[in-house]
C-alpha cells in the first residue's frame, strides 16, 4: 500500500538523505537516549488506548511496533517520507504483524488522507511539519481519527539536534525543522477542533524533555 507524494519533479525532502542506521544510532547513543525513551512512550500510548486500528506518522524503521499484539489489532498503518525507512519496517516487522501492516511512502501535511484509526500516533514528527500545518492535516482527517497522542520536544538547555558523532547528518534538517511549545500545539489542535486530553513529561540525559499530548476530536 503506497501514497504518492509528488516526489518526482520536487526538490528532495532532507529526511531522504538520512541513513537510518545513521538516525537510529544517534538516536540511541547514551547521551540522547530518546530511541528507548520513545520506545517506553510508544508503550504508553498503546496501553492508554487499545486500538484495533492504529497509524504510525513518521514510522522510520518502526521504533515500538514491535509492542502492538497481533492478536488484538486488526491493521497498523506506518506513514514515512522516506521509501528506504519503510522498506526497513517491512522487513523487520512484516513476520510479526502480518497482513496487518501496511507501510505509506508520504509527506505528512493537510493534503494526506490517513485510513481510519482508533489512536494516531505523531512522535516528534510536528517539529518538521510545523504546529499549523500538523492541525491543519489533523483537522482534515478528524472523522478518521478517535484519539491523536503525539511528543514534542522542549530543548531547555541543548539545541535543537543533539551533540552526538553523528550530529552532522542532521544539518539538512534545519531548513525544515523548528521548535514546538506543547501551549502552541494545544491552540492550534483546539482550532482544528480536538480537544486536550492529558500531558506528560519525560527527561533525558541531555537536558531535553519529550512532551506527550493526547487529544481527541471535539
Amino acid at each position: 500500500m503506497t501514497a504518492s507524494d509528488g516526489r518526482q519533479g520536487t526538490p528532495a525532502h532532507p529526511w531522504r538523505g538520512i541513513d537510518l542506521d545513521v538516525y537510529e544510532q544517534h538516536m540511541s547513543d547514551a547521551r540522547v537516549g530518546q530511541l528507548q525513551r520513545l520506545y517506553d512512550i510508544t508503550g504508553a500510548q498503546l496501553a492508554a488506548f487499545p486500538s484495533r486500528a492504529i497509524g504510525v506518522l513518521g514510522v522510520a524503521g518502526g521504533n515500538g511496533l514491535d509492542l502492538i499484539n497481533p492478536a488484538t489489532t486488526d491493521a497498523v498503518y506506518g506513514y514515512d517520507i522516506n521509501a528506504d525507512y519503510l522498506a526497513a519496517c517491512e522487513a523487520r516487522y512484516r513476520d510479526g504483524l502480518g497482513e496487518r501492516l501496511h507501510l505509506i511512502e508520504s509527506s505528512i501535511d493537510r493534503t494526506l488522507a490517513i485510513e481510519r484509526v482508533d489512536l494516531l500516533i505523531a512522535n516528534l514528527i510536528i517539529e518538521y511539519v510545523g504546529a499549523e500545518e500538523f492541525a491543519a492535516f489533523a483537522a482534515a482527517n478528524a472523522g478518521a481519527i478517535g484519539v491523536l497522542s503525539c511528543v514534542i520536544q522542549r530543548n531547555d538547555t541543548a539545541g535543537f539536534v543533539s551533540s552526538t558523532e553523528y550530529a552532522a547528518s542532521f544539518d539538512a534538517l534545519a531548513t525544515v525543522s523548528s521548535d514546538v511549545d506543547p501551549e502552541t500545539l494545544d491552540s492550534a489542535l483546539a482550532a482544528g477542533g480536538f480537544a486536550a486530553l492529558g500531558r506528560y513529561e519525560y527527561p533525558l540525559p541531555n537536558g531535553k524533555t519529550l512532551i506527550r499530548q493526547d487529544f481527541r476530536p471535539s
